[in-house]
C-alpha cells in the first residue's frame, strides 16, 4: 500500500510539471514555444501534445487500480514500481533542462528514459492479462520514443546539421519509416497493438502540420500511417498461452 501512495504522489507532481511545462511559460517558456520556434519538419501540429492529459489520466487509472487487483496475479512487483519510478525521477528534469535550453541533457535523459520504459515493458508476459496491464506502459513508451524522436531532430537542426547532402524532407521520410518498423516489430513480436496506434496519432499530427507546404512529408506520414493500421489490423501472431 505504501508504495502505491508513493507512486501516484511521484506521478501527479510529474503530471502537472510535465503539462503545465509543455503549455505554460513556467521558465520564460513552454516546450512547445521552443519546439515550434525551429522549422522542424517531423513536429507535428500543436494539438497532438494534448496527448500528456490522456497519457496522465490514463496512468493514474492504472495505478489506482493496483489496489483492487492485490490479490491477482496482474499487479505490479516491487521491481516495477521502482522502475517506474525512475522513469518520473528522469521525466521532470529531462523538461527542465529543455526549457532552459540544455538541449543535449535533456535528450539523454529522455534517453534513459526511454531506455528505463522498455525495460519495464518487458517485464510484463506476453500472455493473457499481463497484455492487458501492459497497455499503460506501451503508450508511455510510445509516446516517449516520439518525443525522443522529435527532440533528436530539433538538437541536428540547431546545430545546422547538414545531412549527408539530404534534404530535410527525405531525412524525416527515411526516420518516419524506421519509426514504422519498429511500431510493426512490436506490433507482431511482442503483440502490441497500442504502441503503432499512438505513432498514427502524431504521424497524422505532423501531416497536418506540413500540409501542402512539404508534400514529401506529409504524403509519407499518411501513407504510413495506413501501413500501421493495416499491421494492427492483420498482423495475426498469437501470444503464447500459459
Amino acid at each position: 500500500m505504501g508504495r502505491i501512495i508513493i507512486l501516484i504522489c511521484i506521478l501527479t507532481i510529474t503530471a502537472l510539471y510535465t503539462i503545465f511545462s509543455f503549455w505554460l511559460p513556467i521558465q520564460g517558456k513552454s516546450t512547445i514555444d521552443i519546439i515550434n520556434r525551429l522549422p522542424l519538419l517531423i513536429a507535428p501540429a500543436t494539438y497532438v501534445y494534448i496527448f500528456w492529459f490522456f497519457l496522465f489520466i490514463l496512468l493514474f487509472v492504472w495505478a489506482i487500480s493496483d489496489l483492487k487487483n492485490r490479490s491477482t496475479k496482474t499487479y505490479f512487483t516491487p521491481i516495477q514500481t521502482a522502475i517506474f519510478v525512475l522513469v518520473m525521477v528522469f521525466q521532470v528534469p529531462s523538461t527542465y533542462f529543455w526549457n532552459n535550453e540544455e538541449f543535449i541533457i535533456s535528450l539523454i535523459l529522455i534517453g534513459l528514459q526511454l531506455f528505463s520504459l522498455f525495460s519495464l515493458y518487458l517485464t510484463y508476459p506476453m500472455q493473457g492479462e499481463f497484455l492487458k496491464k501492459r497497455i499503460p506502459i506501451a503508450i508511455y513508451f510510445s509516446w516517449t520514443t516520439f518525443i525522443f524522436i522529435v527532440h533528436a531532430c530539433y538538437i541536428l537542426l540547431y546545430n545546422e546539421w547538414h545531412g549527408f547532402g539530404l534534404s530535410n524532407a527525405l531525412w524525416v521520410v527515411i526516420i518516419l519509416t524506421f519509426a514504422t518498423l519498429v511500431a510493426l516489430h512490436l506490433r507482431y513480436h511482442h503483440y502490441d497493438i497500442v504502441y503503432p496506434l499512438v505513432f498514427v496519432w502524431c504521424f497524422l499530427g505532423i501531416a497536418i502540420s506540413n500540409g501542402f507546404d512539404e508534400l514529401l512529408v506529409t504524403t509519407s506520414s499518411l501513407f504510413l500511417s495506413g501501413v500501421m493500421v493495416v499491421g494492427i489490423l492483420f498482423m495475426k501472431k498469437n501470444p503464447v498461452r500459459s
